[in-house]
């Protein structure tokens, strides 16, 4: 799995009408449920490309460590 981040957030490497593009809120929260600002936009599989705020990002980074095998 890939993830690629991009700081600050950038509403043009979304999709033009996606909500993180349209409405520059956290998308992989939902903006029903998060009201904090994107600090990022990121390619995450399986959920494509989201918008991320701070605590959005952190969940992202740390579900990716968790994936990775322990030698």
């Amino acid at each position: 799995m890939e993830i690629r981040i991009i700081m600050p957030f950038d509403p043009e490497f979304h999709d033009p009408k996606s909500v993180a593009a349209t409405e520059r809120c956290c998308s992989q929260h939902g903006k029903d449920h998060c009201d904090e600002p994107p600090v990022a936009s990121v390619h995450y599989p399986p959920n494509g490309r989201v918008s991320a705020c701070a605590r959005a990002l952190h969940g992202i980074i740390d579900d990716a460590l968790s994936k990775i095998p322990q030698q």
